[in-house]
């Protein structure tokens, strides 16, 4: 039987030098054939044929930025008109879902190295942000089918085949808020890590007090060990105040989407978002360009890689990943970002910062 290894970069990955970083993250552009792979998706083939596209071309960083970009408008559109077996590039293991309602939500493919990714970059979460040995973990997760249904339990497997740091997970369901117990169980095991998002831990306060027994107690009386809070799926800093408050929590951000596992977190510095440059080519569309789009919809808008963007700079987040099952192409993510430093963190890390300001 083969032993199952986790897709996790050596040790001090996120101490390397910046211009190691980026030659780290050409080279997998590169080496990993991501363009060429991606013009055999429906999501790019007869875009790029009608661009003129040579996607065997683009050997570096620079020949990326001459292809165009993609969006979850082109999404759609591919997933629609052409057969869903033509939209991935690699055999698919799971279909995850967006967030959005309807007509709007995308499906997206994850590969064996995907879901093997994101795993590797779950242990990479538990070590920047000090998970401990033996942690227990109350994940509070939304309704499915998302990827962030899966964090949990991919968090455990991380864990078992990685990290070895003897984790526990309680995993409540919002759609089973009322009609399960979950809330008075977490209470009986008094979770040291809060896992949710920020709009769904303050939902909960109510539920919790009422499995306290007191309708005024708030979580930071009832839960005598929690200890920190990682929150994901919106951004934290309009709600940070109000979880510290009923939570008591040092409150960590993260950001990831369904569409591709980057997952950029906070550190213990708490100065913005590391986007890491190990696993994505990350660019900002500045706010003026996205203006000059608005008022001239023929307009393409110029973007400048993450790595040189200047402290303060706003601007859509687009991103190229290193996927197997759909490397994305300079996404437009549709998130609004402001650069807060590429210079090296507090903490040690060295991958850019960001902040997440919301949607564009």
């Amino acid at each position: 039987m083969s032993t199952i290894k986790i897709e996790l970069e050596p040790k001090g990955t996120e101490q390397l030098p910046l211009t190691d970083l980026i030659q780290l993250g050409e080279r997998k552009l590169v080496e990993g054939q991501v363009a060429e792979r991606a013009s055999h998706s429906s999501l790019y083939r007869k875009r790029w044929q009608k661009a003129r596209v040579d996607a065997r071309a683009v050997q570096n960083r620079s020949e990326l930025q001459s292809l165009p970009f993609a969006s979850a408008a082109d999404i759609l559109e591919a997933q629609k008109r052409s057969p869903l077996r033509q939209f991935p590039c690699a055999k698919v293991w799971a279909w995850f879902a967006t967030d959005t309602q309807g007509d709007t939500r995308k499906w997206i493919p994850y590969g064996k190295q995907d879901v093997l990714r994101y795993m590797g970059l779950l242990a990479r979460l538990g070590r920047v942000i000090g998970v401990a040995e033996g942690d227990l973990f109350l994940a509070v997760a939304p309704m499915a089918p998302r990827v962030t249904n899966a964090m949990p339990y991919l968090w455990m497997y991380a864990d078992v085949l990685e990290t070895k740091q003897k984790l526990e997970f309680v995993v409540g369901s919002m759609f089973m808020l009322g009609r399960s117990n979950w809330p008075e169980f977490a209470l009986r095991k008094q979770p040291t890590v809060l896992l949710s998002r920020p709009g769904d831990a303050l939902t909960v306060v109510e539920h919790f007090a009422e499995a306290a027994g007191s309708p005024s107690a708030k979580p930071k009386e009832a839960f005598e060990r929690l200890r920190m809070g990682i929150f994901f799926g919106e951004p934290l800093a309009p709600l940070k105040d109000d979880i510290r408050d009923a939570y008591g929590v040092e409150p960590f951000d993260c950001y990831l989407s369904a569409e591709f596992p980057s997952l950029s977190a906070e550190c213990s510095a708490h100065d913005g978002l590391h986007v890491w440059l190990d696993v994505c080519i990350p660019e900002v569309t500045p706010r003026e360009e996205l203006a000059k789009e608005k008022a001239e919809p023929q307009y393409v808008p110029k973007a400048v890689f993450l790595h040189e963007a200047a402290p303060g700079l706003e601007g859509e987040h687009v991103l190229t990943t290193f996927g197997e099952a759909l490397p994305l192409i300079r996404y437009r993510t549709g998130d609004l970002v402001r650069v807060i430093s590429t210079e090296p963190c507090a903490c040690g890390i060295t991958h850019p910062r960001v902040a997440i300001l919301g949607r564009v």
